[in-house]
């Protein structure tokens, strides 16, 4: 459904002379369908109104008094207000450019003194009904004739110029309705001219009615005045009685010539054809530019709207990139956590994209930019794994080609443990620690005295673990393997190491030391660790000191004890010197801990 529109365009224009403009009089008439007065005048008075169509163009007005009136009732709000406007009371009653009072006063005489005085405005008004008639569109440009000042008006009606009927729709008999008021726009109010206005100055005024309560779409005119807000008076009047036919405007047709796409810099560019319309044709492209054909395009969207005469037509055109897409030519140098992929460059490419998953998993992970080169490590994989890779050529703009073909390999077997030491805490226990291969969920770690039979072992997360409760002044071997995921990705163990644990010294006899229940991590260290421990004796408190080769304390602390375990993170001096520490802890019942702590920064 359309919308009632409604433009007001102000146009102040000086012209040296201004050619005398014929008067045209307002008659404006207050009328019922049910009142017996109005059935006798109105014969004599539309009469005279068809005498004079050179001097005067009528307005009939419904009233809701002394009875029914259906033309009152199509549009109430705007038949009242104007009967309010004028004060009228009883009907029929009459104005002539705002003045009078009955609807005698309106006679050949006053009609002809009315249109002999010289007009101040100059109306040119003219309508047209929209292609499915569901629409009126009226304009109205206003021009004053000499210098004018006041509270001015300018009103836009639109009437039916005759509505027959069959029956009578009130009680006083009549059956025919000239000049009926059908709609005030853009409202009743109408629209406020300047107050002051120049000879020559225009206004222009645009309104838009979407058609109601018509009885004959080709009975439809329309009515233009302007009147004085104060006094009343009507300055003067326009009538179009037929509305104005407009041509349909045939717009431009634009087809596509060529287009030529770009690789990766800016090199695209459209040709157009354009036919049709009304030449000559004006160009304006969404970049800007407004030639017939445009060069020089980057990726993207570009739009023309071409305009000829009073039409135009828009057509939008797209820029992609030519760049080929890559092809992964070979992968090599399998590890156990890393794949290098290999390629032909592409012409054009500013950069590529690589990405890649488990073979199993449907989730690909983010595009990596690997810059311009041809070869590239995808590494932090997981070993005895296979993998999906791929691979786009890419333009600095953002688009890259299509991703190639997927390359398929399985990284390397589980990667052994190739370096391992054990340091000696005290007579009866040792930390093995070891360098983390690229790819590992845990490791697993045996040992035994020498000269027995009887392995122990034990699965840890970190690189180092300490082996507690061992015999003094012995030999220890032990062994250890890499879990890479569910057996069988695990590797062999490593060939047998020893350490061997010093005598016992003299305070080993007074003291119990427990040294299975101490963790620290991560060690080696920078700066942060946390100690996790117990007691077996469920004590309360404990003292922490560390301690450096020289026996020199540099950290001292009392810790809370909950059921004899701990947890507490420390933070050692940042300018600490990089070396092997010693952390010892003692319960309030005398249990000891012990370990090394390695800072490396």
């Amino acid at each position: 459904m359309k919308k009632t529109l409604y433009t007001f365009l102000l146009i102040f224009l000086t012209f040296e002379g201004i050619s005398q403009t014929q008067r045209l009089v307002l008659v404006e008439e207050f009328t019922n369908a049910s009142s017996g007065p109005c059935a006798l005048a109105n014969p004599a008075f539309n009469a005279l109104m068809t005498a004079n169509t050179t001097k005067v163009v009528a307005i009939r007005n419904h009233t809701n008094f002394p009875g029914y009136d259906p033309f009152y009732s199509q549009n109430p709000l705007q038949n009242q207000a104007r009967t309010l406007y004028y004060q009228i009371t009883s009907v029929p009653a009459g104005k002539m450019n705002g003045s009078g009072t009955v609807l005698s006063d309106i006679n050949q005489t006053s009609i002809d003194a009315a249109f002999a005085v010289a007009p101040l405005y100059n109306i040119n008004v003219s309508y047209h009904i929209s292609t499915d008639n569901d629409s009126l569109y009226a304009t109205a440009t206003v021009k004053a004739l000499s210098y004018i000042t006041g509270t001015l008006k300018a009103h836009i009606v639109v009437v039916e110029k005759m509505i027959a009927l069959t029956s009578a729709p009130g009680s006083n008999g009549e059956i025919s309705f000239p000049m009926v008021m059908k709609k005030m726009l853009p409202t009743e109010a109408g629209t406020t001219l300047p107050s002051t206005m120049y000879p020559g100055d225009s206004v222009i005024i645009n309104v838009g009615w979407l058609l109601a309560n018509v009885f004959n779409i080709n009975q439809l005119a329309v009515v233009s005045f302007v009147q004085d807000n104060v006094n009343k008076n009507v300055k003067q009047a326009a009538y179009a009685p037929t509305q104005t036919i407009v041509t349909p405007v045939t717009p431009p047709i634009i087809t596509l010539n060529t287009l030529n796409n770009t690789l990766c810099g800016s090199s695209g560019s459209v040709n157009i054809n354009v036919a049709g319309g009304v030449p000559p044709y004006t160009y304006y492209w969404s970049n800007g530019a407004t030639s017939e054909d445009v060069a020089g395009l980057s990726i993207g969207n570009y739009s023309v709207t071409v305009t000829g005469g009073t039409a135009s037509s828009t057509a939008t055109y797209s820029i992609v990139s030519n760049i080929v897409q890559a092809s992964i030519s070979s992968l090599s140098d399998i590890a156990s956590c890393s794949i290098t992929m290999n390629w032909n460059l592409v012409a054009g490419a500013d950069s590529y994209l690589a990405r890649y998953k488990e073979s199993s998993s449907t989730i690909w992970n983010s595009n990596i930019n690997i810059g311009n080169v041809n070869s590239y490590i995808v590494s932090g994989l997981s070993a005895g794994t296979n993998y999906d890779i791929k691979l786009a050529a890419a333009c600095l703009s953002g688009y890259n080609s299509a991703f190639s073909v997927v390359a398929s390999d399985l990284t390397g077997a589980c990667e052994m443990i190739t370096s391992s030491s054990a340091i000696n805490n005290s007579s009866t226990s040792a930390t093995v620690s070891w360098v983390a291969p690229c790819s590992s969920i845990g490791y697993r770690i045996i040992y035994r005295a020498l000269g027995t039979s009887i392995w122990s072992q034990a699965f840890v997360g970190t690189t180092y673990f300490t082996i507690n409760n061992l015999l003094p002044n012995t030999t220890y071997e032990y062994r250890l393997r890499n879990r890479c995921g569910e057996p069988p990705n695990v590797t062999d163990w490593t060939p047998l190491a020893s350490f061997t644990t010093p005598a016992q010294r003299i305070e080993d006899d007074n003291e119990t030391v427990v040294l299975s229940n101490l963790s620290i991590y991560p060690n080696p260290t920078s700066s942060l660790f946390t100690v996790l421990g117990s007691f077996d004796d469920k004590s309360t408190t404990a003292e922490i000191i560390i301690s450096n080769v020289l026996g020199e304390i540099i950290y001292h602390n009392n810790i809370a004890l909950e059921n004899g375990t701990f947890e507490t993170s420390i933070n050692l001096q940042s300018n600490l010197n990089n070396g092997v520490y010693f952390i010892n802890l003692a319960s309030n019942k005398n249990e000891k801990l012990s370990s090394r702590l390695l800072v490396q920064k």
